[in-house]
């Protein structure tokens, strides 16, 4: 792996497990297994590093999403995919958006455009695919975009988690059916 690269992935996974203000560029080169020095020849500083790895993440997701989209099966099978794979992630979308929001004050106003833009590609990937889905007549036409930020929100609530912090819904599979019935419901094509 390339040492960018590698940084990157481990300072994704440092935030995320630790949060934007305890991760240090130290803690970042010691999980990559490179020097300090290594890490500031590809990111000048923190905040720079944490929007490259936060968009390499929220691309990796995209394109990840694209390609269950693009599978097999029909819309509602392949929307459940993509589910249950958010749902088996070690961390819920909170924990993204608590790093986020603990990072906002030390980034620009166009690193945060920049990793809002990167967070859109994802629900634009859903949006899409409800598009196409609905010109096969598989999903009545609504929407798209409204229906793909639905479809996330209903991820985040399938991710929440008991004040142990284990999920509070451990069935992925049986909540990945649950979240997108709830959905499918309002796509209905007959309209019922």
């Amino acid at each position: 792996m390339p040492a960018a690269e590698a940084i990157m992935h481990a300072a994704a996974s440092l935030f995320m497990d630790k949060g934007y203000r305890a991760v240090t560029m130290d803690m970042v080169a010691d999980e990559a297994g490179l020097t300090k020095a290594a890490v500031y020849y590809h990111f000048r500083d923190k905040p720079s590093l944490m929007v490259a790895a936060v968009r390499a993440t929220l691309n990796q997701a995209r394109r990840g999403t694209e390609a269950l989209l693009a599978g097999p099966g029909t819309l509602r099978e392949r929307l459940e995919a993509v589910a249950g794979t958010v749902l088996r992630l070690p961390q819920p979308f909170s924990a993204f958006d608590a790093m986020l929001h603990e990072a906002e004050s030390d980034l620009s106003p166009e690193q945060m455009v920049q990793v809002r833009a990167d967070e859109q590609l994802v629900a634009d990937a859903v949006a899409a695919a409800v598009r196409a889905g609905s010109a096969r007549g598989e999903v009545r036409a609504v929407n798209p975009d409204l229906v793909a930020h639905a479809f996330v929100s209903l991820l985040r609530a399938g991710q929440a988690r008991l004040p142990d912090g284990s999920p509070r819904f451990p069935d992925t599979g049986g909540t990945a059916e649950a979240l997108v019935g709830l959905l499918w419901k309002g796509l209905d094509p007959s309209g019922a």
